[in-house]
C-alpha cells in the first residue's frame, strides 16, 4: 500500500509539473505578452502640422511637446463640421484622442478642435509677415476647404483655409474653379503645403 501511495503521489507531481509548464508556455504565447496600445487624450495647441510625414506637433496644456502621427481616416470636428487635417493651424486648441503604442508614439483617428487660432485672438508667427502664393487652380476639394495651387515653377502647393475664413473669402472659394488664376496671401508651412491668411 505504501508502494503504491508513493507511486501514485509520483503520478501527481509529474501532471502537476506538467500542467504548470503548459500554462508557462501559454502564458508567453498569450496575448498582452507583446505589448499592446493603451488609450492617452492629449489637450494642448498646435504648433505645427507636417502634411508630408503625417504628423502634428502638438504642445500639451502640460508644457510638452508631443508629435502625434494621423492617416486619411483621421477625422477633425470643429463646431459639428468635419474639416481635413490640413485645415488645422497653428494656434489651434485641440484635444486629440491617441493611442500610444509601445514605443510611446501617439496615432489619432479623431480631433477636436475646441478653439481656432482666430478664436483665441491669432496666433503669432515667427516674424510677423506674410508671404504671398500666385498660380493656377489644379484642383479643389470643396469638404475639406482645401484647393491646389500650380505655381510658377510647376510645383503644385496645397491652400488651406482656416476654420474662420471670413465670409467673403468662403465665398470666393465656392466660387474657384479649376484653371483660375488665384493670388493668396499667407504662410508657407513647407514647399508643398500653404496656411491661407486671405485671397488678394
Amino acid at each position: 500500500m505504501k508502494l503504491m501511495a508513493s507511486l501514485f503521489g509520483f503520478l501527481a507531481l509529474v501532471v502537476l509539473l506538467g500542467l504548470t509548464s503548459c500554462h508557462e508556455l501559454g502564458h508567453i504565447d498569450g496575448p498582452g505578452d507583446y505589448g499592446g496600445i493603451s488609450g492617452n487624450d492629449l489637450v494642448g495647441e498646435v504648433r505645427n502640422v507636417d502634411t508630408r510625414a503625417r504628423q502634428i506637433e502638438l504642445r500639451t496644456d502640460a508644457g510638452r511637446r508631443e508629435l502625434v502621427r494621423y492617416d486619411n481616416t483621421t477625422r477633425v470636428v470643429y463646431r459639428q463640421q468635419e474639416y481635413a487635417v490640413s485645415n488645422l493651424e497653428p494656434g489651434d486648441y485641440v484635444a486629440v484622442r491617441g493611442q500610444q503604442d509601445r514605443d510611446g508614439r501617439y496615432y489619432t483617428d479623431y480631433i477636436t478642435v475646441r478653439e481656432s487660432a482666430q478664436d483665441r485672438g491669432g496666433y503669432n508667427r515667427p516674424g510677423g509677415r506674410f508671404e504671398r502664393l500666385e498660380g493656377t487652380v489644379s484642383s479643389i476639394d470643396s469638404r475639406r476647404g482645401t484647393f491646389e495651387v500650380r505655381n510658377r515653377d510647376g510645383r503644385r502647393v496645397l491652400v488651406a483655409l482656416p476654420f474662420n475664413a471670413s465670409r467673403a473669402d468662403r465665398d470666393r472659394f465656392d466660387r474657384l474653379r479649376e484653371g483660375d488664376s488665384v493670388r493668396v496671401e499667407g504662410t508657407y508651412v513647407n514647399q508643398d503645403r500653404f496656411d491661407f491668411e486671405a485671397f488678394l
